[in-house]
């Protein structure tokens, strides 16, 4: 049976994963198809990433930037390899907020990028709690399992 303490933990998880995921994915989507099959997309984050943060290859960097939001933002949303999606996030926003965001007004981007690593790291160390896919794929087996295994 689940407490009402777990049962609220898991509802806060939810909720964090739901809407990291959401703006992970909102946030990329558009960019990450940008980048692919728009000129100018690619142009403007040559210009960011190359000019204006100093990155090599700057086409590639936004790529790999953009892809870790969107693949990370799906997998949080979904539940599924939580863990492994909320790192791929923490590490883009850490980034992001030391490149690109560090001495702007921490009220806007700034102000961003450190919630959505902040709540990676709570995804990241706490999991994605009981309503998810995780628990439901990942379930370690049962000790009689054990038993029966070692008993032949």
């Amino acid at each position: 049976m689940i407490s009402d303490k777990t049962k609220t933990r898991d509802i806060i998880l939810l909720s964090v994963r739901i809407w990291l995921g959401y703006r992970m994915f909102t946030a990329s989507y558009s960019s990450v198809v940008g980048i692919l099959f728009h000129p100018g997309e690619r142009a403007f984050f040559i210009k960011w990433f190359g000019e204006e943060l100093h990155f090599p290859l700057p086409l590639t960097m936004a790529f790999l930037a953009k892809g870790a939001e969107l693949t990370g933002g799906i997998l949080v949303l979904i539940g599924f390899f939580t863990r492994p999606g909320a790192a791929l996030i923490a590490f883009t926003m850490l980034v992001a907020t030391l490149t690109a965001n560090l001495g702007q007004d921490w009220n806007i981007d700034g102000g961003f990028t450190v919630s959505y690593f902040l709540f990676a790291l709570i995804l990241l160390t706490e999991g994605a709690g009981n309503f998810s896919l995780d628990p439901l794929l990942f379930r370690k087996r049962s000790s009689s399992h054990t038993i029966l295994k070692s008993a032949s």
